[in-house]
């Protein structure tokens, strides 16, 4: 009887486990150069090791104004289509050269901010780091703070 109810407690564990994964929406790639292939891997070893040390750091509004910033070139910071933004840092901050690269959607405020957010190298601007925001369906303008180190 024990193990009857522990098998069927752990099969239905497995069931609930096995249904959280979801997949996302399919979008066009929009931060690859035309002509160029977009990169699915880096080679082992190839990326400048990282230490983990917060250097710069950028508060960015949902329409692309800074809120605040340490290290940021405000002229080259900006939103560039819905859920896409380019933050520029006025020197290379390209994951190869060892810059990790971390950001969370975050109202700035109080609430809640219903999207995630992720980052990239800026294709054709090595001084920029390229964030992309979204929801399940869609791109969605978000704010967001981004923490860059090494």
């Amino acid at each position: 009887m024990d193990r009857s109810v522990a098998a069927i407690a752990l099969t239905c564990l497995g069931i609930a486990l096995s249904s959280v994964a979801v997949a996302q929406t399919v979008r066009q790639d929009n931060n690859t150069l035309p002509g160029q292939e977009r990169a699915l891997s880096v080679a082992p070893g190839s990326v400048q090791p990282t230490r983990g040390v917060v250097f710069l750091t950028a508060a960015i509004n949902s329409d692309g104004s800074i809120a605040g910033c340490f290290g940021c070139n405000t002229a080259n910071t900006k939103r560039l289509g819905a859920g896409i933004y380019q933050i520029d840092f006025g020197h290379n901050v390209q994951a190869i050269k060892g810059w990790s690269r971390w950001v969370q959607a975050d109202t700035l405020t109080i609430g809640a901010e219903n999207a995630w957010c992720n980052t990239a190298d800026r294709a054709g601007n090595d001084n920029a780091v390229w964030v992309n925001c979204q929801t399940s369906s869609a791109p969605v303008d978000a704010s967001f703070f981004l923490f860059v180190a090494r």
